[in-house]
């Protein structure tokens, strides 16, 4: 079977994942649908490790984040990070020092260490390749995850969908969205790559919630379903808090926004109907969107109708045909 772009698909990650055994009674959380993190018992807490690339923009400040958020979904705080760097032939040593820049300022911003890691030019890649690898810290009695959600646990997501993608369209189209859209539409499109982390709301709820999970590549559908797996739940959806600048984009584009890539969303199950209020609060914008069953179908419904996986991101589509994609009026 030849496998196409994208995350891969569950069903071949479950098959590779039996194949390994582990025998180290450390190990807490090792690899699964939905398991953004590695989990370690360190003996007074856990220590949570995760690995993430970004491979849509040359961005350290992206990777930074995204791996943030797999630590503070799993209640977390980060700790240490180290990052391997793939670039092109011909990469300019200015645009790796601007690589780098994001990366010292967004570990300074999240008082996190920078341990190094690995660069090299290779012909293998036409476009910078950035794999972040970073180790927190997590009390154990904060450790949340994908892989807890409880029947009749209310669900709720921050700031909507799709921060990232909103932001990564916005930072390659800047041009073609002033034209079609005007100065202050793509300001406030842009301005969603400052709302990438998780981190404050994860640090809020991580005490009042069941489980958390942050969305990314696969978009808002896909991130439920890896809840939906890693907790053995059906997830009951009744509203989609879709950023309006995201569905004006994505209509305009033939893009569905609920595949599209999100990091700067955390998806939260509670029994505790006042975490909404706290968040808000708190300054966080936040939405009920539905509820969880324990029902042992492991499906995801919009008023009943079961959603399908994307197969791929959303935004591959954008990248597939960068050259030609026009803003339809």
């Amino acid at each position: 079977m030849i496998i196409g772009e994208g995350k891969l698909p569950y069903s071949v990650l479950e098959s590779v994942i039996k194949k390994f055994s582990f025998s180290d009674n450390t190990l807490i959380k090792g690899p699964g649908i939905g398991l953004d993190c590695a989990v370690f018992d360190n003996g007074n807490d856990f220590i949570v490790v995760t690995s993430d690339p970004v491979t849509y923009v040359a961005s350290g400040g992206y990777c930074v984040n995204v791996n943030v958020n797999d630590i503070a979904a799993m209640g977390g705080d980060p700790w240490f990070f180290l990052c391997t760097i793939i670039l092109p032939i011909g990469f300019e040593q200015n645009s790796f020092e601007d690589i780098m820049d994001e990366i010292k300022k967004e570990c300074e911003k999240f008082k996190i260490n920078f341990g190094g890691g690995h660069t090299e030019i290779n012909k293998i890649v036409n476009n910078p390749v950035i794999c972040g690898f970073m180790v927190g810290k997590c009390k154990k009695e904060e450790l949340r995850g994908a892989f807890n959600a409880k029947d009749g646990d209310i669900l709720i997501v921050t700031k909507g969908v799709s921060v990232e993608g909103t932001s990564i369209i916005a930072e390659l189209k800047s041009k073609e969205i002033i034209e079609q859209y005007g100065l202050e539409f793509y300001k406030k499109c842009i301005s969603y790559k400052s709302k990438l982390s998780v981190l404050d709301e994860a640090r809020i709820a991580r005490t009042m919630s069941n489980a958390m999970h942050d969305i990314t590549e696969g978009g808002l559908i896909n991130g439920l379903y890896e809840i939906a797996e890693a907790s053995d739940v059906s997830i009951d959806i009744d509203y989609f808090p879709i950023i309006p600048e995201c569905k004006i984009l994505c209509d305009s584009l033939g893009i569905d926004p609920l595949g599209l890539i999100t990091a700067g969303t955390l998806a939260i199950t509670t029994a505790k109907k006042d975490l909404k209020d706290v968040l808000k609060n708190n300054g966080i914008e936040v939405f009920e969107i539905g509820k969880i069953i324990k029902d042992g179908k492991k499906e995801v419904r919009y008023k009943g109708v079961v959603q399908e996986i994307f197969d791929k991101d959303e935004i591959v589509k954008f990248f597939q045909g960068d050259d030609n994609f026009e803003f339809n009026s």
